[in-house]
């Protein structure tokens, strides 16, 4: 099928399921991973992935994180600091035991237990970011605890995605020497990064609004939320990350300027994350013999119960119960990094196709679980969800 006709159905599905789902109630989000289930390998077969819609799908998170870190404010993320350094810390220690404990439980060999304890110590920073924004969460106690210790949890993951590469390297020599070069150049542009960027970014945002073109400040904030990416991607970490921090950055002038703010979140929900979320549907091909795994069950269990044990625990010293719970909830879903970690075991030879589709699985279920689960513990901790937040404003 030609791609431009791919994209149209799609986006088109959609934006036509995340609006059914958010009559519901529910995130948006849920509505656009169903609808790429559907046009996808896993139903009817008439779109796929291809270069064309992974761009896209890049470009997406990359709008969600730069928009979303542009929407928190800069110095309450800096005092949440230590909440999220043991959140992240209990949020992956805690998961990886889980899995470690569930591989080991389940007679898998000492390669397959690893990858399904790095599968379930890995939190989806984009999902958790995206169900906050939909319930008006982000700016919250509860939004900022979830969103720095995914932030973490992201580099954490980076770096055990490089320890299963290693694994997964026939010469252990060179993958030894390939993980400590990874990760020093990743920690070196973190820290090059944290110390330049501030003053860097916010000169060239100030000196694109003395422009004569009104346009100039919009295109500016798109280039260094791309560039900023960018820069991330080749250190070896995720888009998200630089994406993420450039908008924490320039949050404060970007505030200020409601027309660009409102402007960066048409561009980004309007149409690009939409199709980042539509791009995970896309992703899963089922069979039947795929839901008669006997992994499944157990994983999701463990996958689910890991995360908010984790997360409470790791907060539980900074929030009320309740709030630490929801912390918990938040950190659940798995994606993009998790897939990716599944697919270079797979490649590897680390786990056969039975335990790839296995976790394929635990990862859209704990996607589509999540959301369910925080609409209703939103309401049981007394904080209002997006039904309670609209009427306010209405």
């Amino acid at each position: 099928m030609d791609v431009i006709l791919e994209i149209l159905l799609l986006l088109i599905c959609a934006k036509l399921f995340g609006e059914l789902v958010e009559r519901a109630g529910y995130p948006a989000l849920i509505g656009e991973i169903a609808a790429g289930i559907l046009l996808g390998p896993s139903l009817l077969g008439w779109v796929s992935t291809n270069e064309t819609i992974e761009i896209f799908a890049d470009i997406g998170i990359i709008a969600l994180l730069f928009v979303s870190g542009a929407e928190m404010n800069l110095k309450s993320f800096l005092e949440r600091r230590n909440i999220a350094v043991t959140t992240a810390a209990a949020g992956v220690v805690i998961p990886f035991a889980a899995g470690a404990l569930l591989g080991y439980l389940l007679h898998f060999s000492q390669e397959e237990t690893l990858f399904v304890a790095i599968a379930l110590s890995i939190t989806s920073i984009g999902v958790s970011v995206r169900i906050l924004v939909d319930y008006k969460q982000l700016n919250t106690d509860v939004g900022t605890a979830i969103v720095s210790a995914a932030v973490l949890d992201d580099i954490i993951g980076i770096v055990l995605l490089g320890i299963l590469s290693a694994v997964a390297m026939p010469g252990t020599t060179l993958a030894a020497e390939s993980l400590s070069m990874g990760l020093l150049i990743a920690a070196v542009f973190l820290v090059l990064f944290v110390l330049i960027a501030p003053r860097a970014l916010r000169w060239i945002f100030d000196w694109a609004r003395k422009t004569e073109t009104h346009e100039m400040v919009y295109s500016i904030a798109l280039i260094l939320a791309i560039g900023s990416a960018w820069l991330s991607h080749t250190a070896g970490l995720h888009y998200s990350i630089g994406a993420f921090i450039a908008g924490l950055i320039l949050g404060d002038q970007i505030r200020k300027d409601r027309l660009l703010f409102d402007s960066l979140m048409d561009f980004g929900f309007g149409f690009f994350v939409t199709f980042f979320f539509a791009s995970i549907g896309l992703l899963f091909s089922f069979t039947a013999e795929t839901f008669l795994s006997p992994y499944i069950i157990p994983l999701v269990v463990v996958a689910i119960a890991g995360k908010v044990l984790g997360g409470y625990i790791g907060s539980i010293h900074f929030l009320k119960k309740t709030q630490a719970i929801l912390v918990g909830l938040g950190m659940m879903p798995r994606g993009e990094i998790a897939l990716v970690v599944a697919k270079v075991a797979l490649v590897g030879g680390l786990i056969g196709s039975a335990l790839f589709s296995a976790v394929t699985v635990m990862v859209i279920a704990t996607i589509i679980i999540t959301p369910l689960l925080m609409k209703h513990a939103f309401k049981w901790a007394n904080l209002p969800g997006k039904e309670s937040s609209q009427d306010a404003g209405s």
